[in-house]
Formats: C-alpha cells, structure tokens, sequence
C-alpha cells in the first residue's frame, strides 16, 4: 500500500510538472495596435503606448503579450496585420478589412466615452460656407492622408455637399498637430480631425468651431486572429471585462481613453469597410 502511494505521488507530480512545463512553452501573443492618427505619426508611438495593457494582459492570459504599434501613415496594409494573434484597432473600416479579409473576429468593444466621429473645424464665420458648394469651392482643406478612413469620410462628406473631389483644394498631412498650425498660419481654412483626437479639445480652445459633423462611429474595437483557439479568445474577453472591473486595472484602460469595454458585432466594421470602398 504504502508503494502504491508513493507511486501514485510520483505520478501526479510528474503529471503537474509536465502541464507546467507546458504553460510555460506556450508561445507568446502578438497583440498589434493601429490607431489611426497620432501626433507623433510613428509605429512605436503605440507599442510603448500599449505597453502596460500588454503586462496586464500577460498576467490574465498566462503567457507573454508582446505588443507592437503599427504606422497610422499605412493604415491598410495587410501584412503587419497578418502577423497578429489580437488586434486593436480604432479605425472601423481598417477593422472590417482584417474581418472580411484577413481572418479575424470580434472579441469586444473598447467605448471611449466620447462621440466619435469626423469633424470639420474652422472659423465660426465659415459656417454659413458650408451651406454652398460654390462658397465650398474657395476653401482649402487640411486632414489626414488620403488614404485614411478620417480622409475617405470626410471626403464623402463634401460630395454630399454637393462638391466632387476634383473641385476641392485639399491638403493632405502625415501628423494630425500640424493641422491647427495650417489654420493658424492660413494655410488652410478647414481641419478635418476625428471627435476624440486628442488634437481636437485643443483646436476648440483656440476658438475654432464645429461647421460639420459625420455620423457616428462604432466603438474600438478587440479583434483575435482565427487562428488563436478558441479558449484563448474567451480568456481575452474575460480578461478585459475584469481590467474594466478592477478599479487598479481600470485606470490602466483609462488611460488609454477606455471608458468602458461592451459587445461589439462583426456587421458595423464591416458596413464602415464597404463604405470606405465606397460600395
């Protein structure tokens, strides 16, 4: 009986050594961030930005959570994107790209507690431009590459005004902060900025107003490749849901400018991609 026992002991901690040693071989999760616009206009801005969800993430998962921004000046650039086992994205569009093309799926919202949406800022005395196309004619627009999603948006938005693209002047800048520096030194009339840059409180302190508005975007978004199991994806949404309910962790998010994590469906993200094709 005795070396029964001891039999059995050996075997539950050889079996306990192995599922350790397991854990620990499991390799680590590529967590990618694409934000879309930055001040800085440069990838690492957001690897060291995401640094510290990355940590918490980690602790959560079991396993190490690398994270890597990628550039807001190639927002739809598939490769980096396949590289990623968890993608947080706040471009919509860009979201529904990695959905429809990419193999990724839904894990949860990331809600800002702001109304996100696509703003024309300038002089209050402008506004009664905007209400013309021939007045829309005369004026010079500063926002983001042409190839962003602020940039399609608000694009789209003009032609609903009744002006085509080839009838505008508009000026196309790498880095969102020299977009109130082109209003301030006349170099453009018109900013186009997201409602929730942080650029955007500023050029309210400087007197310019809101003369347009588009509708509202859906939340930021989590997004695991399908390639990561199942579980996996399960312990990441668990894992955010605790963050957001951990008042120590919930400063972590907020700092990020999460308010508040919610479900999200595939549909929105990929509705914004169609129209970013313009289908």
């Amino acid at each position: 009986m005795m070396k029964l026992r001891l039999l059995l002991s050996c075997c539950l901690l050889l079996a306990a050594a192995l599922f350790s040693s397991t854990a620990a071989a499991a390799p680590a999760l590529r967590l990618i961030v694409q934000e879309g616009t930055s001040s800085s206009g440069e990838a690492d801005y957001s690897t060291k930005k995401y640094q510290s969800l990355a940590n918490q993430l980690s602790a959560y998962l079991k396993r190490d959570v690398q994270v890597v921004g990628l550039s807001p000046l190639r927002q739809f650039d598939p490769e980096p994107m396949r590289q990623g086992d968890i993608f947080l994205v706040r471009p919509n569009s860009v979201a529904g790209m990695a959905i429809q093309s990419l193999g990724f799926v839904p894990v949860v919202g990331l809600e800002s507690g702001t109304k996100t949406q696509v703003l024309m800022m300038g002089s209050a005395n402008l506004k009664r431009a905007l209400k013309s196309p021939e007045e829309l004619k005369k004026l010079r627009f500063a926002m983001p590459p042409a190839d962003s999603e602020t940039a399609h948006d608000a694009m789209r938005m003009l032609e609903q005004m009744g002006v085509r693209p080839d009838q505008m002047t508009v000026y196309n800048v790498k880095l969102q902060a020299t977009i109130p520096f082109a209003l301030e030194n006349k170099l453009a009339d018109v900013g186009v900025v997201k409602s929730d840059a942080t650029v955007t409180p500023k050029m309210g302190t400087a007197g310019y107003i809101v003369l347009a508005e588009s509708e509202k975007k859906a939340p930021w978004v989590v997004l695991a490749s399908k390639k990561v199991p199942d579980e996996v994806r399960d312990q990441l949404r668990v894992a955010m849901q605790a963050m957001m309910n951990n008042p120590e962790q919930k400063s972590t998010l907020q700092s990020l400018r999460i308010q508040s994590v919610q479900d999200v469906n595939a549909q929105m993200y990929l509705d914004a991609y169609k129209r970013y094709l313009g289908k």
